[in-house]
């Protein structure tokens, strides 16, 4: 049978298979949708779609061929119980078809029960037409019946802007060839940035499609792309996947941890692709020869590791005739080592050293690994955590207050300025001495400096983990929430200080309530005890810009605070530093 006549019968009898590749939001942690993609009979010289569809053209059959795919397609999208939108591939040559018969798509979707809001067209560059007037006009005809528009392949054709403009697609994906090893060549990178901005300003969101490496996905993620499609996720199969796959979790996970968890292990987290524990043994060690670079390889049993291949270890085992016969079918369970050191994304920098250290076999100390709630997300090389925890006391020591060893000014305006560049929301609370000098000059700067240890000792008591704890200087301080327990431990530390400040006192000055001192004026004046000023602020993160913006919202909330004669929280929700009405409340402990 020619060619020809094998392709008629395919459309004829319909026997083509529905495969579906996900596309991935990484931004939502979530499968957008699913582009659908067409395979020819297994044993047929037209199995792949561009033998079909190039044959298709060839023979005048692209029509006929396109309308079967589009039904298969909507038909096993429905059938499969897929969520998110379905994309479908047209090519723009059937515009230039007056026989190609109108509204076939709408009509394959109310007989599947399908939405066209659920549906983008994807219009293919791989077949491109000279004729963008007939164009422009099919996708505004698709538009008006309620279907989205993705422009494929962009840069591999014509890819007119004039076109774009006058279309405004709702989706612009990224040609493989711009993403392959974008990572290492800083045009590709440019490109994609100028894709990326011109789609924000015509209001279409971009997919990189064809991602195959982590290096690529991460220099896009750090480029701000958000949609994914690519071999690195998922293949495209006739039953698709359907959950998120781990490299992508955990990336949302690291984007939902605490940016000054620097001081974690979330800070040294590598993902490496585990293994099933039920992974014969010669597989690993045939990974191993194929990659010298890697030393350790976790291994996983539902989620949660269960322990550690490691490189010398096993190639060590097969290094002898009667090693490699014994266990090269065995299961690399049984030749794994069971108690490699396991931690929590959490956990402080110096407790992992510790962990780390403990260990008495020296062949656990390449790398250890990195869990959230239990379940792996990656590992971390043990050579890291010390580079690390040396530059983090080197900076700290650079930058920590001397009395409080908090960090200082820079530390506290680049947590600031990071998660404004982020977009994610934190509540700025400014602490404050009231009547502090006064208590200076009659105490003494020794006693006053025991009381601005109490207020740290006090903030790291009372405040969270995740908290970003900064000393500005004198007796001012910041924390940075970023939970809506923030109050909670304002009072606590309120109610603890207003109980502890008492011991600073003669038992006298206490009795009376305060102490007489001279004024900035030289006047005696009577001063209460020492209480604390807490100016609480939530930045608006479309208003403000830097730390400037948040310092001066802060201050002014602080100066608020210090109107009352005890301590105090005066919580401002102004937002920036523009003015506005202000709305607040207050709090008096």
């Amino acid at each position: 049978m020619n060619l020809k006549s094998a392709l008629v019968d395919i459309i004829v009898n319909e026997e083509l298979t529905a495969f579906f590749q996900p596309i991935f939001s990484t931004s939502a942690n979530e499968i957008l949708g699913y582009e659908a993609l067409i395979r020819g009979p297994s044993d047929s010289p037209l199995h792949s779609p561009k033998a079909l569809f190039d044959k298709a053209l060839e023979y005048s059959l692209l029509s006929e061929l396109e309308l079967v795919c589009r039904r298969i397609s909507i038909a096993r999208f429905v059938d499969l119980n897929l969520k998110g939108k379905l994309f479908l591939n047209i090519s723009p040559m059937l515009f230039l078809q007056s026989d190609h018969p109108e509204g076939k798509t709408l009509s394959y979707l109310q007989e599947f029960q399908l939405q066209p809001e659920q549906v983008v067209i994807e219009l293919s560059e791989k077949y491109p037409i000279d004729a963008p007037e007939l164009l422009q006009k099919a996708l505004i005809h698709y538009k008006t019946l309620g279907f989205q528009i993705a422009v494929d392949d962009l840069g591999s054709g014509y890819a007119g802007l004039k076109l774009w403009s006058e279309i405004k697609p709702d989706f612009v994906k990224i040609d493989r060839y711009f993403i392959n090893q974008c990572h290492q060549d800083p045009i590709k990178r440019e490109f994609i940035k100028g894709i990326l901005n011109l789609g924000q300003s015509i209001n279409a969101q971009v997919i990189a499609e064809g991602i195959e490496t982590e290096q690529e996905f991460q220099q896009l993620e750090e480029l701000g792309l958000s949609l994914y499609q690519g071999f690195l996720f998922a293949r495209p199969e006739p039953f698709p996947m359907t959950e998120i796959p781990l490299i992508i979790d955990n990336n949302a996970r690291l984007k939902n941890f605490p940016i000054h968890l620097e001081r974690s292990a979330s800070s040294l987290l590598q993902y490496v692709q585990p293994l099933a524990s039920s992974e014969l043994t010669k597989d690993v060690v045939e990974h191993f020869h194929k990659h010298p670079s890697i030393h350790s390889i976790p291994v996983v049993e539902a989620g949660k590791p269960v322990g550690m291949v490691l490189r010398d270890h096993i190639l060590e085992l097969f290094s002898t005739p009667y090693g490699r016969a014994l266990n090269e079918r065995k299961a690399i369970k049984e030749n794994m080592m069971t108690t490699p050191v396991v931690v929590d994304s959490a956990t402080q920098l110096d407790e992992v050293a510790q962990l780390v250290t403990s260990e008495h076999d020296e062949k656990l100390l390449w790398h250890f690994i990195i869990t959230d709630r239990g379940r792996y997300i990656g590992i971390a090389s043990v050579r890291d955590l010390l580079r690390h925890l040396t530059q983090q006391q080197l900076q700290h020591a650079r930058y920590a207050n001397p009395l409080s060893l908090l960090p200082g000014n820079v530390p506290i305006y680049r947590q600031v300025d990071e998660l404004i560049k982020q977009q994610r929301k934190f509540n700025f609370a400014y602490f404050d001495l009231n009547n502090f000098k006064p208590f200076n000059d009659i105490y003494g700067y020794a006693k006053g400096d025991q009381v601005i240890q109490l207020v740290a000792s006090l903030l790291q008591k009372h405040c969270q983990n995740q908290d970003f704890l900064g000393h500005i200087g004198g007796d001012d301080f910041v924390v940075i929430f970023q939970h809506a327990q923030w109050r909670a431990c304002c009072e606590k530390i309120i109610a603890d200080f207003d109980e502890q400040i008492k011991s600073f006192y003669s038992d006298e000055d206490v009795q009376a309530g305060g102490i007489e001192a001279k004024s900035r004026s030289g006047e005696i004046q009577f001063y209460s005890l020492l209480s604390l000023a807490i100016g609480v602020v939530e930045p608006k993160l479309t208003i403000c810009h830097s730390h400037h913006d948040v310092a001066e919202l802060a201050s002014d909330a602080k100066k608020q605070a210090k109107q009352f004669s005890h301590s105090a929280i005066f919580h401002c929700r102004r937002g920036g530093p523009s003015p506005s009405k202000e709305v607040s409340e207050q709090l008096a402990s």
